[in-house]
């Protein structure tokens, strides 16, 4: 299969939320393009064509069959790959992130959390223990880590991530609020709360407005 684009993938998660929230338990059960689309306020042309991106065909007076589109999502997302992740930054974001189990149908299994700060190596958050920033190359050969979370200071962003690549990390999921370069080869998802942030505010002075 080609590269997805990115907004295909967050509309193709948009539609797997969906279906696995309304999918039924038996294998029969089925969904129209016209159900996905109203619910996620888009047009049924496109959810079909987006489905058929991913090989998923709809049958006639019936729709899609939910199992197929729920697994064919799986498939082209790489969920039923597992990827192990290490957080680096055990503040109040990386231990909550650490404290989170909602990672694991998408893939992701948190295997270790790293601070900079003596104070905190040895420390428990979760089932994790805290450990020093200098085993981060061992851990990551160790464990074959191909992620990490960076949840640390923006002034220590592009340091850590340096350490991170040459440990054979292969993405990045920064939360630090800083550009990072990265050699080609290793993928970086900027999160930006602020940006989620300024779209409440927007549309909340539209509708007073």
């Amino acid at each position: 299969m080609k590269q997805l684009k990115h907004v295909l993938l967050e509309r193709l998660m948009h539609y797997y939320h969906f279906v696995v929230e309304r999918q039924d338990a038996a294998d029969g059960a089925t969904v129209t393009s016209t159900q996905i689309a109203k619910l996620v306020h888009m047009d049924a042309t496109l959810v079909r064509k987006d489905l058929a991106a991913i090989g998923v065909r709809g049958y006639p007076h019936v729709g899609f069959r939910s199992h197929e589109v729920v697994q064919a999502i799986r498939d082209a997302l790489g969920f039923d790959e597992p990827h192990r992740a290490a957080i680096i930054g055990a503040g109040r974001l990386g231990q909550a992130i650490a404290s989170y189990h909602g990672f694991t149908p998408y893939g992701v299994d948190i295997v270790a959390l790293f601070d900079i700060a003596p104070q905190k190596t040895g420390l428990i958050v979760g089932r994790h223990e805290i450990l020093p920033l200098a085993s981060l190359a061992r851990v990551v050969a160790e464990q074959n880590v191909s992620i990490v979370i960076l949840t640390v200071p923006a002034s220590a962003a592009q340091e850590v991530a340096d350490r991170a690549v040459a440990a054979g990390v292969r993405a990045i999921w920064n939360f630090a609020t800083t550009g990072l370069v990265v050699p080609d080869g290793v993928f970086v998802h900027h999160e930006r709360i602020s940006v989620g942030l300024a779209e409440l505010s927007y549309h909340l002075k539209q509708d007073a407005s």
